[in-house]
């Protein structure tokens, strides 16, 4: 059953009060309502903490974690799944949206047992912007795998816009890399596509990305530029493997 579904919200959070209770109420206010927000705020020296503190005391579903040293979001995330109860999970960041029926989406999805993950539309200035259709279609394992690589594709490789099954993180040890700031998500995506089959997909726009001055994406310099683009060339080498 579809409502038998428990969904694991993994929120990364780092300074973001301004941001975070805008993404939190549009998680509170879901069609879907079989849902755990693991909030994990990522020493943050701003009001943060005190946010998720007030969410958490008004829904039991909304829970703190809160860090004692800086990580940054890939370690935040694999909190996240360590903590977990769901038996889907997906990865909102702290100061973006989701549409009321994001959630409800992923839910339907992943009723169906031999799915394995489920992606939906976004809006991220001109990308994603445009796309239609209100009924999840099958992918195929080459087309959601090149979709990573893909700028501006609709389904991406991001984490944000995806449900995945958390056992199979588990079980396959998919977790990640947090030496890397930038395209960690790229590759935990390639990873997980690479050892599944069976993917869905909601091409219209359910999460909003929003530009935010300031984040790692905008200020990224040389380094982690490089390094995004060596991690670009590991995940089309792993796609010549199958």
């Amino acid at each position: 059953m579809v409502n038998d579904i428990l969904i694991t919200v993994g929120v990364p959070t780092h300074n973001l009060d301004k941001y975070l209770p805008e993404m939190l109420d549009s998680l509170a206010n879901q069609k879907y309502q079989n849902f755990e927000v693991i909030v994990v705020d990522d020493a943050s020296t701003d009001d943060t903490a005190d946010v998720i503190r007030k969410y958490a005391k008004l829904d039991s579903r909304f829970r703190g974690v809160f860090l004692n040293t800086h990580v940054g979001v890939s370690g935040a995330r694999n909190r996240a799944i360590d903590e977990a109860k769901g038996d889907v999970i997906t990865f909102v960041d702290g100061d973006d949206v989701v549409d009321q029926n994001f959630l409800e989406v992923m839910a339907v999805g992943m009723a169906d047992p031999e799915i394995n993950m489920v992606t939906v539309g976004y809006t991220w200035g001109y990308r994603g912007a445009g796309l239609t259709g209100k009924k999840l279609v099958e992918v195929s394992k080459r087309k959601t795998y090149d979709a990573i690589n893909t700028r501006g594709n609709g389904m991406g490789g991001y984490v944000w816009n995806k449900a995945f099954r958390t056992k199979i993180l588990r079980d396959k040890n998919i977790r990640f890399d947090e030496s890397l700031a930038l395209a960690e998500d790229l590759l935990f995506t390639a990873d997980y596509v690479a050892a599944t089959e069976h993917f869905l997909f909601y091409p219209q726009p359910l999460y909003d990305k929003v530009s935010r001055p300031g984040s790692t994406i905008h200020s990224a310099g040389f380094k982690l530029r490089e390094k995004e683009y060596e991690v670009r060339e590991h995940i089309d080498e792993m796609g010549r493997r199958f």
